[in-house]
């Protein structure tokens, strides 16, 4: 009987130190609460329905509804493991989309850490510019920093400049690029010229192309080029950007990988994604008539570098291309229309309001969103200082 007992109270205090033992370990995830002032958009007369935000760390991701109440939405992620997630903010007013917002949060284990999300409202027109929210949209030079992703078919940085001219030809922007044949963003840290040119050219903008199998191949040497240049660009003052490049034509398998690493080095850094890689993967289903690819299956075709360069001017500034009254002259108005209408789906991840119909029915593109056209620079090559 008394050993009964004995085994009775052994069992006893093994369970209480079990539970001693789970109740003081240490919290290993944390939470996330996200706070958003939507009186700007209130203040421009909207009617602010749902508050959607995304978050993204890795392959993993998670989506919530905020809670809306008079100016402020409000919403918590919890049991988030620790580090940093890329957030997306979607605004609508009923069904429109009205403003979009990104950020980042690191969460630490046992910590609270509040997010604050700048917004930005999604224009109407491509004469509506409103500056709420984030700088890029101040942007007037900017560099690209790559290699013949960058600079074939004329190069990317020739074609954004041309589509703002059409744009907004008062704001007399500077792209210029600096590439160099296949090469890495490792190889670019080296490459003492164009590291001086980044540090004394009073750039507003610098993107960084990586060598286009390397983001999925050696995403370490990837993030650890990457953010050695972003350090020297923010000691020069600039912001940095990211141009996602694609998966090969032939390898469609190569997306995920590119993506998830462009947008988890964007999300430590803070810094933009140009999510080029993203309008390649769906034009491959959604718009099948579109030939973006070189005959390599690698390479960008015209059309290809066009839509980088659409993507480009959507992302940065928030300017819709769709209506843009520039093209290169070997393209054909529909196509070009295709190719502005996807790359401005593909900034706003295919949310709010489409213009497939307005082409596919009427069969031509419609005169009411063209940009009247303007007496264009002639147009430079940029800074080049290798092929």
């Amino acid at each position: 009987m008394k050993r009964a007992v004995l085994l009775l109270i052994l069992v006893l205090c093994l369970i209480l130190t079990a539970c001693s033992k789970s109740t003081t370990s240490p919290v290993d995830t944390g939470e996330m609460p996200i706070r958003m002032n939507l009186e700007p958009a209130l203040n421009q007369g909207f009617n602010v329905s749902q508050v959607r935000v995304t978050i993204q760390k890795g392959d993993f991701s998670a989506e919530t509804y905020l809670s809306i109440s008079g100016n402020i939405a409000s919403g918590t992620f919890i049991d988030l493991e620790p580090g940093t997630y890329a957030i997306d903010v979607l605004v609508y007013d009923g069904d429109t989309l009205i403003a979009t917002g990104q950020g980042t949060g690191t969460v630490e284990p046992a910590q609270t850490t509040t997010v604050y999300i700048t917004l930005q409202f999604v224009p109407g027109a491509l004469d509506i510019q409103v500056t709420w929210g984030l700088p890029y949209e101040n942007c007037r030079k900017v560099l690209l920093v790559g290699n013949s992703y960058t600079y074939y078919n004329g190069g990317v940085d020739a074609h954004l400049e041309q589509l703002l001219a059409a744009a907004a030809p008062s704001w007399d922007v500077d792209v210029a690029s600096i590439t160099l044949g296949g090469a890495t963003l490792e190889e670019h840290l080296q490459n003492t010229a164009g590291i001086y040119e980044i540090e004394h050219g009073d750039w507003d903008l610098v993107i960084l192309q990586e060598q286009s199998t390397r983001p999925m191949n050696d995403p370490d040497a990837f993030y650890s080029a990457a953010t050695a240049l972003h350090n020297i660009i923010s000691q020069s003052g600039a912001l940095t950007g990211l141009y996602m490049t694609w998966a090969r034509q032939n390898y469609p398998e190569m997306y995920n990988p590119i993506s998830e690493a462009y947008n988890y080095l964007g999300a430590c850094l803070d810094a933009l994604v140009v999510p080029a890689g993203d309008g390649f993967h769906y034009a491959s289903t959604l718009y099948p008539t579109l030939n973006l690819y070189d005959s390599d299956n690698s390479h960008p075709s015209l059309q290809g570098t066009y839509l980088v360069a659409c993507i480009m001017l959507a992302k940065i500034w928030n300017i819709n291309p769709y209506g843009n009254s520039y093209y290169p002259p070997a393209m054909d108005v529909m196509t070009a229309g295709l190719i502005q209408e996807l790359a401005w789906n593909t900034v706003q991840n295919f949310s709010g309001n489409w213009y497939s119909k307005a082409l596919s029915d009427q069969g031509q593109f419609p005169e009411e969103l063209m940009i009247p056209a303007q007496s264009l620079p002639a147009q430079e090559s940029g800074l080049q200082i290798a092929m």
